[in-house]
């Protein structure tokens, strides 16, 4: 499958988004972070951000809630979603928060933090279409790179390949250029990058840089 970058919004202007997804019309996907002040110590957008979003047609949406009880919520982000994309630790129904989310023909996937076996998303891989490995911890953008996170990479893209299954691999949290590369070869092909393109003179030419970069490794 072909690598994926999606820039994350939570970097951006808050003031102007438009302005700045304008900057990066280059990208695969774009990156929507929801939080709740309670499964994370932040808050940030709402459904209508996402929708917003959507609506300025730059490329698919990739929302990634980090909300507690997401099965009470994920029907409010189907409009402005083409992936949902929730907290394996956030509840107890994981199936019906998947199957809310394939019903609406969007595509579902599942979050795992820092602390979190890999091994925890194993009986849903069959359901799923992406499994995102944090490589922060989820609340706040412009954190550093946690390497040994790629251990959990390996292991994921080994059971991918095992069971002959076509399953996205993301890595979000402090990717940029020092270690890009490092996440692909461990077997990641979805990145979500906000400081490093928001935060640079020219985000296109930054998310072109991060592009180069996985194709050489």
């Amino acid at each position: 499958m072909k690598s994926l970058i999606a820039p994350s919004i939570l970097a951006a202007d808050h003031t102007n988004i438009a302005q700045s997804l304008s900057k990066v019309k280059n990208c695969d996907w774009i990156h929507v972070d929801i939080m709740d002040n309670h499964f994370v110590p932040n808050l940030s957008f709402s459904s209508q951000m996402a929708n917003s979003v959507k609506e300025l047609s730059i490329a698919p949406v990739d929302t990634h809630l980090m909300i507690s009880n997401p099965e009470n919520w994920i029907k409010q982000f189907l409009a402005g979603s083409d992936s949902i994309t929730f907290h394996i630790e956030a509840t107890s129904k994981i199936d019906e928060c998947i199957d809310l989310i394939k019903a609406a023909d969007r595509k579902a996937a599942l979050a795992i933090k820092p602390n979190t076996s890999w091994k925890e998303v194993l009986p849903y891989l069959e359901k799923i279409d992406m499994v995102l490995v944090m490589t922060v911890e989820p609340g706040f953008g412009g954190q550093k790179f946690m390497q040994d996170q790629l251990e959990k990479v390996v292991a994921l893209r080994s059971e991918f390949d095992e069971r002959n299954l076509e399953i996205r691999l993301q890595v979000d949290g402090g990717i940029d250029s020092t270690n890009i590369e490092a996440a692909c070869k461990a077997g990641a092909d979805f990145f979500v990058a906000g400081s490093s393109i928001f935060n640079a003179q020219d985000p296109e030419a930054a998310l072109e840089g991060l592009r180069n970069l996985v194709n050489l490794a």
